[in-house]
């Protein structure tokens, strides 16, 4: 691993750090009272909001005490490269695109701080080392920038609610005037920046911590790695003897098999560490090895059972992003293949050389791959409605059960240019039930009219007296009701016994 040196900050670096994230406070404020509240479009100061934290949290994590200004260069493009995708996924957010939601949540909860996760990793290994930079290097990094972010975001949060609850205790004491500061902008997003910075670089500081905590990570992939080969060995004799079927009857199976498939990389990889060392005790070696052999197959499997729902049922924006993560599964699989190759020199000094060379490739490939999936170039929105206009013009699905509805409320713009181009179909045995299908749905104003061939929703009785009363048999309840003249229809006896 890396020297901890290069870790250990002095009382000057937390000043530093404080004076950083009131900046970028003091620069948000900037952004609310000269900008937000006189926008139209939030879009532009929201991206700026986002650009400032993704700027300041990635400076202050690369600097370093003789080399401040070098993570100037690099924290601007990573915060630039987030900023594109937050810009188009704000769009995307808006309620009258008229956009399925999972890409947006998937974004802003999974896509974006994973990527700056990565990009910051890559980038300070490349500041210590040059480009490209050693595994080693990386490994390191990786492990140490979660451990110093969930630190100073537990200091960072404890102190504002410290702060809040001191305010609150003066105001219970007839002292408002800390209450009332504290709810202006001005001072809070200044003071949250200064927290949060402090923290961040305090959390450098402390390196005896850090090596605790990696340790004890380090231990735990160590512990894991046993129960998780067994697990995968008793997974494949199963699949063995019964076959993938009852997987496929579960809900979401992709997601259950990249699941696994994920969280047997992490484990390995913690035991795999950096790559210098040698081979691990033989206990260790056989169950890594039972677990590479298994990753191939999870992933095999969450790619077929993606394959099913899409043959059948075309492209969603939520399979897009699946299908992405089954080819970064698969692209894993061949590191995972590498390392089995190089096993057949068993009593070679280094344990598995590939993997580590591979891993880095594969970082930046999910860093590149996760922003795609954030902008154009890869547009789940788009994607899902082409699949979805394929599948009804090559009659894969029939006019009757197709969903006209979810492109014109699920697809956006997209889904409107389909249902435009189905509207004046001609070459198709189905071409009137299909016009007829994409006209309704142009037509309709929203899902709720679509469905219930637009019909205003009944209002909610306002008087008392308006109200219906209580039901006085339990076929009138709602958990079970009766189609009109249902029950005239059945036998008296039948209808006496529900």
């Amino acid at each position: 691993m890396t020297s901890a040196n290069n870790e250990r900050k002095g009382p000057g670096f937390a000043l530093f750090g404080l004076a950083t994230g009131a900046a970028a406070g003091l620069a948000g404020y900037a952004v609310v009272e000269l900008w937000a509240d006189r926008a139209a479009d939030e879009r532009g100061p929201l991206t700026v909001f986002a650009f400032l934290a993704a700027f300041t949290a990635a400076f202050l994590l690369l600097a370093e005490r003789k080399r401040i200004a070098w993570a100037a260069a690099p924290a601007l493009a990573i915060a630039g490269v987030l900023a594109i995708p937050t810009w188009f996924m704000l769009g995307a957010a808006a309620p009258e695109a008229n956009l399925n939601e999972f890409p947006v949540r998937f974004w802003f909860l999974i896509g974006a701080p994973l990527a700056a996760y990565v990009m910051t990793t890559l980038a300070k290994a490349a500041l210590e080392e040059g480009v490209p930079p050693g595994y080693s290097t990386v490994f390191f990094h990786g492990l140490t920038l979660p451990l110093i972010y969930a630190g100073a975001s537990l200091f960072a949060v404890l102190a504002i609610l410290l702060l809040f609850a001191w305010a609150a205790l003066l105001r219970a004491m007839n002292v408002d005037f800390f209450h009332n500061i504290f709810q202006e902008a001005w001072f809070i997003l200044p003071f949250s920046g200064a927290v949060g910075g402090a923290a961040i670089a305090m959390m450098r500081g402390l390196e005896s911590v850090l090596g605790a905590l990696r340790f004890i990570l380090l231990l735990f992939c160590r512990i894991a790695m046993p129960i998780t080969a067994v697990f995968s060995l008793t997974f494949l004799l199963v699949l063995a003897t019964n076959g993938p079927a009852p997987i496929f009857e579960k809900p979401y199976p992709a997601a259950i098999m990249l699941a696994l498939a994920f969280a047997g990389m992490l484990i390995f990889n913690g035991v795999y560490q950096n790559g210098e060392g040698g081979p691990p005790p033989l206990w260790l070696r056989v169950s890594s090895i039972a677990a590479l052999i298994a990753f191939p197959v999870y992933a095999g499997l969450a790619a077929y059972a993606l394959w099913l729902r899409i043959d059948d049922y075309g492209l969603t924006p939520p399979r897009v992003i699946g299908l992405a993560a089954s080819g970064l599964a698969a692209a894993y699989s061949l590191v995972c293949l590498a390392g089995l190759i190089t096993e057949a020199r068993w009593r070679g000094e280094r344990w598995m050389p590939l993997v580590g060379q591979f891993n880095v490739v594969m970082a930046g490939a999910w860093a590149l791959v996760l922003i795609l999936l954030a902008t154009p170039l890869l547009d789940p929105w788009a994607m899902s409605a082409k699949s979805q206009e394929t599948l009804l013009r090559q009659s894969r699905i029939s006019p009757e059960e197709f969903d006209f509805g979810y492109l014109r409320f699920k697809l956006g713009a997209h889904g409107t240019r389909v249902l435009e181009r189905l509207a004046a179909i001609e070459d198709h045995p189905e071409a009137a039930l299909i016009r007829r299908g994409a006209e309704k749905a142009l037509r309709a104003e929203n899902r709720w009219a679509y469905e219930n061939d637009g019909r205003a929703p009944t209002p909610a009785p306002r008087d008392r007296a308006d109200r219906p009363g209580p039901p006085t048999d339990v076929e009138d309840l709602p958990l079970n009701p009766a189609e009109p003249g249902e029950r005239d229809a059945r036998p008296e006896s039948e209808a006496s016994h529900p």
